[in-house]
Order: structure tokens, then C-alpha cells, then sequence
């Protein structure tokens, strides 16, 4: 599923228009992504937990010389899945 397909199975649920939808889907992922960049956890309960992992820096080998090279430290933003998400998501399949 794409963001257009959500925001019309959303609509279709709300009995609203695509369009009025639309900016309401655009403004949730807008906040995940500012509350992700500024370094926050974002808890939605029987949903999820959005977060930032870092991963450490580390040395790498350049494939075609094999020489050595410094890969820096990054965030990595992560998902983890409710329980009540998990046991709805077995029960369907």
C-alpha cells in the first residue's frame, strides 16, 4: 500500500473526501519525522514505537583497492511492533 492507496481507504472509512484527507495523513508523517529528527521516541499504543538506533562507527575496506576507510556513526530510524499488533496480524494469516 502507498500513501495515496492509505489516504483513500482512510477517506472511504471516514466517509470524507480524499481531499480532505490527504493533508490530515501528510501532517501525522510530517510529525513522525520531526519528532524522529529531533531525537524523540514516538509511542502509539497498540501500534508501535518509532526511535532512532544508532549504529557505531566502523572501519570498512574499499572494494576495488582494499584499502582501509572510516564509515561514520548514523542514525537509523526503527519500527517495533505492539504486542496487541502482533497477535492481530497472526490472527488474520
Amino acid at each position: 500500500m502507498n500513501k495515496a492507496q492509505l489516504v483513500r481507504r482512510i477517506a472511504a472509512e471516514l466517509n470524507a473526501s480524499q481531499a480532505s484527507t490527504k493533508p490530515v495523513v501528510e501532517q501525522i508523517l510530517q510529525q513522525i519525522h520531526i519528532a524522529l529528527s529531533e531525537g524523540e521516541k514516538i509511542f502509539l499504543p497498540q501500534f508501535g514505537t518509532f526511535e532512532l538506533r544508532y549504529h557505531l562507527a566502523k572501519t570498512g575496506r574499499h572494494p576495488q583497492t582494499g584499502e582501509a576507510i572510516e564509515i561514520d556513526g548514523y542514525n537509523q530510524p526503527s519500527f517495533k511492533a505492539s504486542t496487541t499488533l502482533k497477535l492481530q496480524i497472526n490472527r488474520y494469516n
